[in-house]
């Protein structure tokens, strides 16, 4: 492949090219991506699904599901997992995999492998059989149903009516309770963003190879340079977007931008997890395919942006060297970059 150097008209060229990728995600034919302000999946999918909306139905069987919406009803088997966040999440059907679910009110009258939930009031009914664990946090829950291996709870106020091969319970009161059940709500929604942001890697790698190694290969070839210009550019870019969203006509513009500037800061850190994951493969001269080395590397920042404190500083640098790279990389190969989309 021979790249072209053009010069002039790059943030033009940034915009089209995250605009034409923001349209083109959407309708990967690997993965099942839904949006709106009610969503009903009323045929069988032998794929993975992906839901957000106010109201999400799934009334046939799926692969998996990762969901959030105002109300969430699962009334279909799902063969594998189920990753969803809601206001009011109710599962009817059996899940072949775990459930981890965030919401204000939830029930589960199905059966799964493993639940982790956290909300404010949990009933898990009669019908419903966990053939291994269970941990659940929140203000009321109510255990009807046969939990075969231990049940974790922590709530404000616990009925237990069915079985369970153990049961572990503290009563959680007042503000203590409160603060367990956001750090426990936290710590879910973490996993579900990072689950979400993994998932996004490996469709950009697989569907988009040539575009994304590029953007990897210049995070590698000049990492300081990079990570100096693309902090400078975010800096700029907000400042630039603050003075637009002022003013009437430059609103619109403002709210574009800063759609594509989001997106942009999304994929960042995904070049410099591939470029990591090389590192470590070319360190034990391990020979692997690039999603595995995408995953390898991936796994090893998400847990560096955990560190206590210093693992901000890490994120704003990881961030600020994929977008550098990234912006270098459109200026740089615009034609052969164009080209793959065509």
């Amino acid at each position: 492949m021979t790249f072209k150097h053009t010069s002039g008209g790059s943030l033009k060229r940034f915009l089209i090219i995250f605009l034409m990728l923001s349209l083109l995600l959407p309708y990967v034919q690997a993965l099942e991506m839904l949006s709106g302000e009610n969503v009903s999946v009323d045929s069988a999918i032998d794929d993975d699904v992906f839901a957000a909306g106010g109201t999400v139905n799934i009334n046939a069987p799926v692969t998996s599901v990762v969901i959030a919406g105002g109300n969430v009803n699962i009334n279909a088997p799902v063969s594998g997992d189920v990753f969803v966040a809601g206001g009011q999440i109710s599962i009817n059907s059996d899940v072949g995999g775990k459930i981890v679910a965030a919401g204000g009110d939830i029930d589960l009258r199905g059966d799964a492998r493993n639940a982790v939930i956290a909300g404010g009031n949990i009933s898990i009914h009669s019908t419903t059989v966990i053939s291994k664990d269970a941990v659940i946090a929140g203000g009321n829950v109510l255990n009807a149903g046969t939990i075969v291996g231990n049940l974790t709870v922590r709530a404000e106020e616990f009925q237990n009516t069915g079985s369970a091969g153990s049961v572990d319970f503290k009563k959680s009161e007042g503000l203590q309770g409160l603060e367990e059940l956001m750090i426990k709500l936290a710590n879910i929604l973490y996993i579900l963003i990072t689950v979400g942001f993994l998932i996004l890697g490996i469709v950009v790698l697989k569907f988009f190879p040539s575009q994304f190694l590029m953007v990897e290969a210049e995070v590698r070839n000049a990492p300081v340079k990079n990570t100096v210009v693309g902090f400078a550019l975010i800096i700029v870019s907000v400042i630039l977007m603050s003075l637009l969203a002022v003013t009437v006509i430059g609103f619109p513009v403002a709210l574009i931008l800063g759609m594509l500037f989001s997106i942009a800061l999304m994929l960042s850190s995904l070049f410099v997890s591939f470029a990591i994951g090389r590192k470590i493969v070319d360190l034990f001269k391990l020979g692997t395919s690039d999603i595995l080395i995408f995953v390898i590397g991936f796994v090893i920042l998400s847990l560096l942006f955990r560190i206590p404190f210093a693992g901000v500083l890490i994120a704003i640098v990881a961030i600020s060297l994929g977008f550098g790279a990234l912006i270098y990389t459109l200026q740089k190969n615009w034609q052969s970059i164009t080209t793959g989309f065509s």
